[in-house]
């Protein structure tokens, strides 16, 4: 099982360079990985999330693990506490 550790070190070390914030990585028994991410004001474009994907899916080996990924806004109801 790949470790949600290492999925949020991955996305973060790309989104430090972003104005994106990491909001929540959830990985399940059967490796299906999802990654949700929260941009103030501006919102989480779909480019975005291929980028990010990309990268995760860059820095992992499906020789060793199978998984599937799925990056996505944290939706229109998630409040960042910057913002409040």
């Amino acid at each position: 099982m790949i470790e949600k550790t290492l999925i949020e070190a991955i996305a973060n070390e790309y989104l430090a360079a972003t104005d994106l914030k990491l909001v929540r990585v959830k990985v399940s028994k059967e490796n299906d990985i999802t990654v949700f991410i929260h941009r103030s004001g501006a919102g989480v474009s779909i480019d975005d999330c291929v980028a990010l994907s990309r990268h995760i899916e860059g820095k992992l080996d499906r020789d060793k693990e199978d998984f599937s990924l799925t990056v996505s806004s944290a939706g229109t109801g998630y409040k960042d506490e910057d913002e409040e």
